[in-house]
């Protein structure tokens, strides 16, 4: 009899781990899919395709040798080459019309405010929304934009709440960054991410962004919905 019952016990462990390893994949929860992922230097990365991760493609650009840490000496290398991009004139610094060129053409979701006569985006940034856009079906309005938990600009799409990397780099308020100040801006970002100070960051431990965890809620609210559907 005793027989008996450790063979039933052992026949349901054995069904039990085969059913868990058959249960489909949890949804919701890929943490680095993003549309558009703006990092701690301000360089935007949106998109390409429906297999693309925008933030990885930063992490390994900005990780030179590709071991899978991203240390200080990297991300400086990394503000380097994104300063000279913004710096069209070669000059040594970002002046205010290299600035402006910067939040209109290379990171228009960033910016706080709008041009005169610009449009007024209701997808929760500064942009024009697309003429494709379909109203709401609660009235014909369009929805609210989301609710990024208090984080503004760049700090929607990124680690840091800093809604303009490249400005805020100008320590001395004299309305031109130099490459020393748009370094060490990015020196202290990058200590503000390495809270253990291990001297480099890996992509596995890098927080959310406010983005990521709007666009996981909205994941999450998707299954649901099409659970309940389901049950009907």
């Amino acid at each position: 009899m005793r027989r008996i019952l450790a063979l039933l016990l052992l026949a349901g462990i054995a069904g039990t781990a085969s059913a868990r390893k058959e249960a489909p994949a949890t949804p919701c929860t890929e943490p680095f899919r993003q549309p558009l992922f703006i990092s701690p230097i301000g360089e935007p990365f949106r998109t390409k395709d429906d297999a693309d991760q925008p933030l990885r493609r930063w992490f390994d650009q900005a990780d030179r040798d590709h071991d899978g840490r991203l240390t200080q000496a990297e991300m400086l290398l990394d503000a380097d080459r994104f300063f000279a991009t913004i710096d069209k004139d070669g000059s040594g610094e970002i002046l205010p019309d290299e600035l402006m060129a910067y939040e209109l053409n290379v990171a228009p979701e960033i910016r706080l405010y709008q041009f005169r006569g610009e449009p007024r985006s209701t997808s929760g940034g500064n942009t024009p929304p697309p003429s494709t856009a379909k109203p709401a079906k609660s009235g014909g309005k369009r929805p609210m934009p989301p609710d990024f938990g208090g984080a503004a600009g760049a700090g929607r799409y990124s680690f840091l709440n800093i809604p303009n990397p490249v400005a805020s780099a100008d320590r001395d308020f004299d309305r031109a960054i130099s490459l020393r100040e748009y370094r060490a801006a990015a020196a202290e970002r990058f200590r503000d991410l390495d809270k253990d100070r291990h001297g480099y960051l890996m992509l596995a431990d890098l927080p959310r962004t406010p983005a990521q965890i709007v666009a996981n809620a909205q994941c999450v609210e998707r299954v649901k919905d099409r659970a309940k559907e389901r049950r009907k």
